[in-house]
């Protein structure tokens, strides 16, 4: 009896110290923070949108001209490394939308930090902020920016009012690190391009982790306990390390398919019950898509067999280029390097800052090398030029 009261109570400590451990916790770490900075939702102006207050919160019910969101307040006398613990709540916040923290510090005034961090969802939510290499210094101000979900979710189906209630700045606290370890822990993250496994940790949003280099020290040491106290033979020892993977593993499985089922929400929200046709049109990147059936038409009029190199700063950007503008003969101008290409190659601009259009010199001009090209066409951002002959 007395072994296994010392075992639950070793049990015990072990997962104090892993849990600590993994939210950056120490024994000298106060239970309660012992400085608190709350903000309520009112206290807020509204920089892009529009918003009303509503009984000490914010009720926002538009956004900007460019489909954002944007609330701010200013701040007297908070030092970041006196407050590194945020917490949040919003209300009705719409799965379709992302956010994220927008400050400014005393030392940059001109220049504004922005992350983005976990999605609201219902109760509060938690970021350990000690992290941040931007969280330093006096704190200024402190915003929140709405958007709609990159790559994932149409602008112009994107938002709906939600309600800002509150924000709370508080110093390092036991209490405040579990609350942001289990945020980073279990809060919705959208699809990223490595969401397939369920042991990569796919939180491209800040405050975000998988869990696995934490609890797989802990179930290692959870069994070493349970052999040395309990004396098992090494049989069990073994018996009981592979029962400890599979639990990790059912777990972490678990974890994954709450996820799945988070995102599949936001896809039956955008998609269910919606025609072909309706959901043919309704993409992450509708402008995108425009502006490629435009150049694609343009090119349905010229001669056949002409080949388009294309050029954009996003990875993103040039490979949906690429796919929305089959089944034409389109590569990328990047992949030429410093080769010279024949006359009358047509060359797409996409908001490059890598390759620009010289109007003086009538050239395309890059890193390696220029091309000499005459403009031919032109759609929102993207801009078709022919290269011609001759030094630039």
């Amino acid at each position: 009896m007395i072994r296994r009261v010392a075992c639950a109570v070793a049990l015990a400590l072990v997962w104090i110290v892993v849990l600590g451990w993994a939210a950056g916790l120490s024994w000298h770490t106060p239970l309660m923070p012992a400085r608190t900075k709350v903000l309520r939702g009112d206290t807020f102006r509204v920089v892009l949108g529009a918003g009303v207050q509503d009984d000490g919160a914010l009720r926002v019910g538009a956004v900007g001209d460019d489909g954002n969101a944007l609330q701010s307040a200013a701040l007297d006398g908070i030092h970041a490394a006196d407050y590194p613990i945020l917490r949040y709540r919003f209300e009705e916040f719409p799965r379709t939308l992302e956010l994220s923290l927008v400050f400014r510090r005393a030392d940059s005034p001109r220049d504004v930090h922005s992350i983005t961090i976990p999605w609201p969802g219902a109760g509060w939510r938690t970021v350990d902020l000690r992290g941040l290499p931007e969280w330093r210094g006096d704190i200024v101000e402190l915003g929140f920016a709405e958007y709609a979900t990159a790559q994932l979710v149409p602008p112009s189906a994107a938002f709906a009012p939600f309600r800002f209630d509150r924000v709370q700045l508080a110093s390092p606290s036991w209490r405040g690190g579990l609350a942001a370890l289990y945020t980073s822990w279990f809060a919705y993250v959208p699809w990223a391009l490595n969401s397939i496994s369920a042991l990569v940790p796919d939180r491209a949003t800040f405050g975000t982790a998988s869990p696995l280099p934490a609890l797989a020290p802990g179930m290692l040491l959870s069994v070493l306990v349970l052999a040395l106290l309990l004396r098992w033979p090494w049989r069990r020892c073994a018996r009981g390390a592979a029962v400890a993977a599979i639990v990790l593993w059912i777990f972490l499985d678990a974890r994954w398919l709450r996820d799945f089922d988070a995102r599949h929400a936001l896809t039956e929200h955008l998609y269910a019950g919606k025609s072909w046709d309706e959901r043919l049109h309704l993409l992450p990147d509708q402008d995108l898509a425009f502006m490629a059936a435009q150049v694609g038409g343009w090119l349905d009029s010229q001669p056949p067999g002409q080949r388009l190199l294309v050029a954009a700063d996003s990875n993103y950007a040039f490979l949906r280029l690429i796919y929305l503008l089959l089944p034409h003969d389109v590569a990328l101008l990047q992949l030429a390097g410093a080769a010279a290409l024949p006359p009358g190659s047509l060359v797409l601009l996409y908001a490059s800052t890598q390759w620009r259009y010289d109007e003086a010199r009538g050239a395309i001009v890059g890193r390696r090398r220029d091309y000499p090209a005459d403009p031919v066409f032109e759609s929102g951002l993207a801009h078709v030029y022919r290269l011609r002959s001759g030094a630039p």
